[in-house]
């Protein structure tokens, strides 16, 4: 029986990437969120769930918090992938956007710099982040992070790397769960 399962949503496959790179690492099962019911979560130890940043927001939380009732458990772990680089300013963002001042204080959270990818995106996403892209490249006197979204986000990329999982990697080794890979 495997100890850890992660559960993931992945609209441009960028989660989907790290997701499978995590597996190269740990053992764990892993589904996707819209078969979460098909799964007994408590005979898990750790459960994972991964997914993108989508108008600053994890994708599905909201939804993987129904079936697991409690975010502020120690078997939990969040990870978010996104577009912009690693800055503790978008991390801070993120946690303020998606967890409760409880969660905020006990959930494990990682975050991995992924890309956007234009093609696999829904038009209406494709249509507002091409928007926002305009107004940000006409905006004068740009924050920092205004000026680096600026550029990240005019056409398609991968930033994505498999060393940014390291640190959920370590986490989840020093946290007594099995994580031993068959080799």
């Amino acid at each position: 029986m495997t100890s850890i399962l992660i559960v993931y949503q992945s609209r441009t496959g960028f989660t989907e990437k790290y997701v499978n790179w995590i597996k190269e690492r740990i053992t764990c099962d892993t589904v996707r969120l819209d078969q979460i019911g098909n799964v007994d979560l408590k005979s898990y130890a750790k459960i994972i769930y991964g997914a993108g940043i989508h108008a600053g927001h994890i994708q599905g939380l909201k939804t993987f918090k129904k079936h697991v009732l409690n975010l502020v458990d120690d078997k939990m772990v969040i990870f978010a992938t996104g577009a912009a680089p690693y800055d503790e300013k978008i991390v801070t963002a993120i946690k303020q956007n998606n967890f409760s001042e409880n969660e905020r204080q006990a959930v494990v959270f990682f975050y991995f710099q992924s890309g956007l990818n234009y093609e696999k995106m829904p038009f209406f996403d494709k249509l507002v982040m091409k928007t926002f892209s305009k107004v940000l490249a006409r905006k004068k006197n740009k924050s920092e992070i205004e000026d680096g979204t600026s550029q990240a986000i005019t056409q398609s990329h991968d930033h994505s790397n498999q060393e940014f999982i390291m640190p959920m990697i370590d986490y989840l080794k020093q946290s007594k769960v099995n994580t031993s890979t068959s080799t």
